[in-house]
């Protein structure tokens, strides 16, 4: 085994990487504490050559590991690699190239919903994970033999696994199924972390056109204030203070430390409290045209639970027939749009999830189809 703690070895060993077909890749970090997840420990296969690279020794330049990320030739296997590769991003603001995540070709294949590396080495290997050091504090030096072993074990299972899967794939058939997934994957849309958009993934409702504005405002501020200290966005401030703030509107200081959220531990800290406060000003002041529209909630139909249900029994009719995992094809709010629409804008009516599952969702909505069972089996049948 190679523990590389130098730049010299570390150019040593990608020279001999760099001319691999694929390498299994995984990643060791913490982020409890952090905006940006602190990288710890880099761990390689090659089917030959065990690899661990230790990004915190002081002085270690990682850009000879960086361009092999980077060399289209090589195939880099991943297994639920979204948080890898958001880390590879932030160093070095390039997507790697040639990714195989082998959690995605699961879901296509079959292996349930987001199937842990455990779990799927369990049923592709028979093999079995020693997970007492999965949840170590990896920033921690030295690390243990026991702690070497377990990182290195997430990659010499995974180098194994992908003939595997990648052939349970193509006898399926399913290669472009796979490639649909994997492009959101290795889109720079899923890294890239605007403070302008921040507000979007906060749970909004019932707000006006200034509350509009103090949300995007007081979103986008936590996030660089955020990015900036490198900690958590709560430790700015939490979601709950913000829609309090977007309600109440305070104007000064004595509104501020009435607020509830102001006064709770951990809520909001009072050393931004003036910074707050012009935030919301600035909010109100944005013009009407320039506020992004914002659709509102849906009130669902009385009745669409049970429609959706039934919907649900046909999903699971169709991901079990395919061998590919519910998730994918469809979620629960993709079925609570497709019964409101029969043209609902969701990934379930198109490509691939629309000619297995989409059109006979809308067929059997419309009553063109029916589920019976036959012989202890669920079966569709055309409505005469």
């Amino acid at each position: 085994m190679h523990y590389v703690k130098d730049t010299n070895h570390l150019s040593e060993v990608c020279s001999k990487l760099n001319k691999s077909k694929f390498l299994a890749i995984d990643t060791e970090f913490i982020r409890e504490k952090t905006y940006w997840p602190k990288l710890c420990l880099i761990q390689v296969f090659n089917g030959e050559d065990k690899i661990i690279i230790d990004p915190l020794v002081k002085g270690l330049d990682l850009k000879p590991f960086f361009k092999i990320l980077s060399n289209n030739e090589i195939v880099k296997i991943f297994h639920s690699g979204r948080q890898d590769i958001e880390i590879f991003y932030n160093l070095t603001k390039k997507i790697p190239k040639n990714i195989y995540d082998t959690q995605i070709a699961a879901m296509v294949c079959g292996f349930g919903d987001s199937i842990g590396y455990e779990n799927l080495v369990s049923q592709l290997l028979g093999k079995k994970i020693d997970k007492t050091s999965r949840l170590t504090n990896w920033s921690n030096r030295p690390l243990s033999k026991k702690q070497i072993n377990y990182a290195i074990s997430d990659v010499t299972h995974l180098f194994e696994i992908y003939p595997l899967i990648k052939d349970k794939i193509i006898n399926n058939k399913r290669e472009s199924w796979f490639k649909e997934e994997i492009r959101i994957l290795i889109s720079k849309k899923t890294y890239d972390l605007n403070p302008d958009d921040s507000w979007k993934r906060l749970k909004y409702r019932n707000l006006n056109k200034n509350s509009i504005g103090i949300l995007i405002e007081l979103a986008k501020w936590r996030e660089i204030k955020a990015q900036e200290k490198d900690v958590p966005r709560g430790n700015i401030i939490r979601d709950d203070a913000i829609y309090e703030l977007c309600s109440a509107q305070p104007k000064n200081r004595d509104d501020l430390n009435n607020l509830r959220s102001f006064n709770r531990k951990g809520s909001l800290r009072k050393e931004f409290t003036e910074e707050i406060i012009k935030i919301i000003d600035k909010g109100k002041s944005i013009k009407k045209e320039k506020l992004p529209k914002i659709k509102p909630l849906k009130r669902l139909p009385t009745g669409i639970s049970s429609k959706v249900s039934i919907l649900k029994i046909l999903l699971d009719n169709i991901s079990e027939e395919y061998g590919v995992a519910q998730k994918l094809i469809a979620n629960k709010n993709d079925l609570q749009e497709l019964v409101l629409d029969d043209q609902a804008d969701i990934k379930t009516l198109k490509g691939w999830r629309y000619k297995i599952f989409g059109k006979k969702a809308v067929d059997f909505k419309n009553g063109k189809i029916s589920i019976k069972m036959k012989n202890d089996k669920v079966v569709l049948e055309a409505e005469k």
